[in-house]
């Protein structure tokens, strides 16, 4: 029997059917050991990461294996196996579970081999075991690289940052630089200042075509729009025109490239409108059932195979091509080696479980196809017209584009990736209309004109799609990460969502600021996209491990010291005693509260709209040494004061926000001791039941007296009509009601209660069974 390790089970199906019975496929279920959670996890010398398993996790009542049961199931069935395949997924963090599965199974050498397929195809799989390896330790290197430089600026910036600005907040060497992409971009938003101006179009055949005032000569550098409208209004009333130039020509447009894992993000995005890390699960689902190819990929271009079918298939669909197949430029940091994402089986137009993954498929489907087929063709005419009015001659130009081959617009009309607003017209003739041919030197008459009013826009917001082309194009993150990054910095309120557009937050703003102030290097683009480079360099193996994390460690340490000596990163709010930070605490269920983040100071401070105040303190009025403090009651609800001298055991009632002392009941039989208020409780489980009542504290006095809105009442009896001894009012589930005392001696009377005295009980409703 051979044995061949995934990491989702939902693979394991698929799998096992093209390989056949002599396979049994298990899964990791992702990762099996990650860094400690409360502890940064790195060793020094030679920054080793200190592994350990990942704890079983319960969900909605559900509890998960953790890493090392799942470990043990493998091992188990291991006991059976010829050879181990860790087939985890084909890139860098599939590449260090398989080593992690490597280390934990105690596998030697000569016991495993490594797979990796782009799809879950019969020939896909064939392939991989025909060209079955070993675990490449550079690429497990890049990656463990990458884990330790994003465990280092959490664990070790967070905690500062948190201090300072006095409120639980994560920095993060990739999601830190993302926030602030977009809190440059607000603050260029609110520093711009719009320009009202003015431009002139006239129209032609009966409006049929217009040409548009070209307003330059009438511009400079320093003032680049016309703002006077008379002048606007005088080109817009031009009616005779000469045609100065005319040219005829034909434009072709290339298909859209197909989709790498962030152009997917984006395309579903903008035309499905799903979040990325909804898009990144549905495309793992199509993958997982064999319909696409891996979806983790820099790549916009397919292998030779995939190539050479979607130009067969596209062929018996009658759709043109072009003369040889399409390659399209690679970015520079282009990795991993894997083709862009296609569907595994181009006659299939509909794959999926749902309508979303069904969305997504019909999505990469077209968009594959299309990236192959033949470019549009357009006839484009443009033509320059002038006019004079007195001494000023105004310029006119138009330009007109018809499609006349359809070309891989047949299959879809538009750039999924282009937003409505910023695509433009794709379709039939441009703004410009109908233009016609026109001889050079020929007169032509407009048939009306207009003032065009317009005003500078200032730039656009970030959509959670173009923050992501952002990032790529500066070379931030990578495939895998994008998801994952956005999760981020939404779920950690840094980023809000408005309208589909990005909007920081205050603690976006405040945690961006206070990094840049302190000048941490990590915050800087450059820095961060270097070293995304060198991970790169890594996985080539051209670089070590210890090479990249270490200079990265020692330039973090000096940024941390730079900020503690310099005083750059300075309390949002100081102590008032020591003027260290104060942080906020929120504990669930308590009332929040500022504490010292000096753990030699133990100032404490309330909490009003979020931010810290001068804690009111009362005298204690018994020991007069003690200050009063608030705390909630555990059982009834609200709150009391206590003294926080040790061995006063003074309390106090609470009065909204302030100690009062509590009325004292006196004892209505004895006459001298006080009455206490007490829970009832249920005699067997000791739990709480029944509500309250009062006692006599008197050692002698045995009274007990009922609770009515907090104060004592006498319990009220009324003679039994059945045995004359006493019967009391009792609160029960559903209301009062009386019972006998006489209850021991036989008698069960039990009556309703009206207002306070016993009535007879209502006869139960019976309830009559229809036929």
């Amino acid at each position: 029997m051979k044995l061949m390790v995934v990491e989702s089970p939902n693979k394991i199906k698929k799998l096992e059917s093209i390989l056949g019975s002599d396979w049994k496929v298990m899964a990791s279920v992702g990762h099996i050991r990650d860094l400690p959670r409360n502890d940064l996890g790195i060793e020094q010398p030679g920054f080793t990461l200190n592994y350990e398993f990942i704890p079983p996790a319960t969900f909605q009542g559900r509890t998960f294996p953790g890493g090392e049961d799942r470990v043990a199931r493998i091992r188990k069935e291991m006991r059976n196996a010829d050879m181990v395949y860790l087939a985890t997924d084909p890139d860098r963090e599939g590449e260090a579970i398989a080593w992690h599965l490597k280390e934990a199974l105690d596998l030697d050498e000569s016991e495993y081999l490594r797979v990796t397929f782009g799809s879950i195809t019969t020939s896909a799989i064939r392939k991989s075991l025909d060209e079955a390896r070993k675990i490449d330790y550079d690429l497990v290197h890049a990656q463990e690289a990458r884990r330790a430089l994003d465990r280092m600026y959490g664990y070790m910036v967070s905690p500062l940052l948190s201090d300072m600005l006095g409120m639980s907040l994560s920095a993060g060497r990739v999601q830190s630089p993302a926030v602030r992409l977009v809190v440059d971009q607000e603050r260029r938003i609110k520093a711009f200042k719009k320009t009202n101006h003015f431009g002139a179009v006239v129209l032609f055949d009966g409006e049929k075509w217009q040409a548009e005032w070209n307003t330059k000569p009438f511009t400079t550098e320093a003032s680049p729009y016309v703002v006077d409208e008379a002048l606007a209004k005088r080109a817009a009333n031009c009616r005779q025109f000469i045609v100065t130039e005319s040219d005829s020509g034909t434009a072709r447009q290339s298909p859209p490239p197909p989709f790498s894992t962030s152009l997917m993000l984006q395309a579903a995005s903008v035309s499905l409108k799903l979040d990325p890390e909804v898009t990144a699960k549905l495309a793992q689902k199509l993958f997982e059932q064999g319909v696409i190819t891996y979806i983790g990929t820099d790549s916009v271009n397919f292998s030779d195979e995939g190539i050479q079918d979607i130009r067969a298939f596209a062929k018996g669909k009658g759709w043109n091509l072009p003369d040889e197949p399409r390659r399209f430029k690679e970015k520079d940091s282009a990795q991993e080696g894997h083709e862009a994402i296609r569907p595994t089986h181009l006659e299939d137009e509909e794959a999926g479980e749902d309508d979303k993954q069904r969305a997504l498929y019909r999505l990469i489907w077209q968009r594959a196809i299309a990236s192959q087929l033949a470019d549009a063709t357009y006839n484009v005419n443009t033509v320059t017209l002038e006019s004079s009015a007195g001494a000023e001659t105004f310029e006119f130009r138009a330009k007109g584009r018809v499609l006349v081959e359809a070309g891989w617009r047949a299959l879809t009309a538009k750039d999924a990736v282009e937003d409505d607003e910023d695509g433009g017209s794709d379709e039939g003739e441009t703004a410009g209309g109908k233009v016609p041919m026109l001889d050079v030197g020929s007169d032509k008459q407009a048939d009306s004109g207009k003032v065009q009013a317009k005003v500078t826009k200032p730039p656009s917001r970030f959509t959670k799609a173009s923050l992501i082309k952002k990032l790529e194009a500066e070379g931030i993150g990578r495939p895998r990460t994008y998801p994952a990054i956005m999760q981020n910095i939404m779920g950690k309120g840094y980023l809000a969502e408005v309208k589909r557009f990005l909007e920081p937050t205050e603690t976006g703003v405040l945690l961006v600021d206070q990094l840049v102030k302190a000048e941490f290097a990590f915050i800087e683009l450059a820095f961060t996209r270097g070293l995304e480079e060198e991970l790169d360099v890594i996985a080539a193996g051209n670089c070590g491990y210890v090479e990249v994390v270490e200079p990265a460690f020692v330039q973090l340490q000096a940024d941390i010291e730079a900020v503690g000596s310099s005083g750059a990163m300075k309390p949002r709010f100081p102590c008032p005693k020591c003027e260290s930070g104060l942080r906020r605490y929120s504990p669930a269920g308590k009332t929040p509260f500022w504490c010292c983040t000096n753990a030699e100071c133990k100032t404490f401070m309330d909490d009003v709209d979020n931010k810290p105040v001068e804690r009111k303190t009362y005298a204690c009025t018994t020991c007069g040494t003690g200050s009063m403090r608030r705390f909630k009651r555990k059982m009834g609800g609200g709150f009391l004061w206590a003294c926080s001298t040790e061995g006063c055991k003074h309390f106090m009632d609470d009065d909204k926000g302030k100690p009062v002392e509590p009325t004292v009941h006196t004892c209505p039989k004895c006459k001298a001791a006080p009455l206490r208020r007490y829970q009832k409780k249920d005699k067997e489980t000791g739990k709480p039941k029944g509500g309250f009542g009062w006692f006599c504290t008197g050692e002698d006095c045995k009274t007990f007296l009922d609770d009515e809105k907090g104060k004592p009442v006498a319990v009220k009896t009324a003679p039994c009509p059945a045995c004359g001894k006493p019967m009391y009012r009792r609160k029960g589930e559903y209301g009062y009601w009386w019972g006998c005392s006489g209850f021991k001696d036989g008698c069960k009377t039990i009556m309703d209660d009206d207002k306070g005295k016993p009535v007879k009980r209502a006869p139960k409703k019976s309830v009559t069974k229809k036929a």
